[in-house]
Parts: C-alpha cells; sequence; structure tokens
C-alpha cells in the first residue's frame, strides 16, 4: 500500500516508476533525471532523505518530489478517472 496518490515518471533513459511513498522517492530520485543540479531537485532530494530518517514530514518531501518532477518534465500526466469527475461534480454545490 502506498502513503500517496501514486506518479508515474519517466526518466532520461525511457524506463518508468510508480512512486507512491517516500521510501519510493528516494530510490526514483538516484535514477537518471534531466538535470540533478536544479534547486527543485536539490530540495527534494534533501526533504526526501530527512523524512527517510524522520525529520521532516513526509508530505512535504513527496509534494516537492513531485514539484521537482513536474519541473523537470518527468511526471507522467495521467487522464483524470471517473471517480475524480463524479467526486468533483458531487462536491460542487
Amino acid at each position: 500500500m502506498t502513503a500517496f496518490m501514486p506518479v508515474t515518471v519517466r526518466f532520461c533513459d525511457n524506463r518508468t516508476m510508480l512512486v507512491g511513498s517516500v521510501a519510493e522517492a528516494a530510490t526514483a530520485l538516484g535514477q537518471q533525471w534531466p538535470d540533478k543540479t536544479a534547486p527543485a531537485y536539490l530540495g527534494a532530494a534533501r526533504l526526501v532523505r530527512l523524512a527517510v530518517d524522520g525529520s521532516c514530514c513526509p508530505r512535504s518531501a513527496f509534494e516537492a518530489f513531485v514539484k521537482a518532477a513536474t519541473q523537470q518534465g518527468v511526471l507522467v500526466a495521467r487522464p483524470r478517472s471517473r471517480a475524480h469527475e463524479w467526486l468533483d461534480a458531487a462536491a460542487s454545490p
């Protein structure tokens, strides 16, 4: 079971990985990224490392990971499911 809604990332070598936890994010950060010197990547790597050690909020670390993946274009966009559309419609006034 994953701790967060899983996201898919596609690395520079065209491999993909489903990431749904801080531990999986740590593994993903060790793969081939376009720019491992980018500030968002470095910040995500630091927060993920701290979260794995237990001294950072896992949610903050995972969000930083998703932000870095988005900025570098490695996050694979997924279409919204019908369930999401139904829940959004049900929540709207």
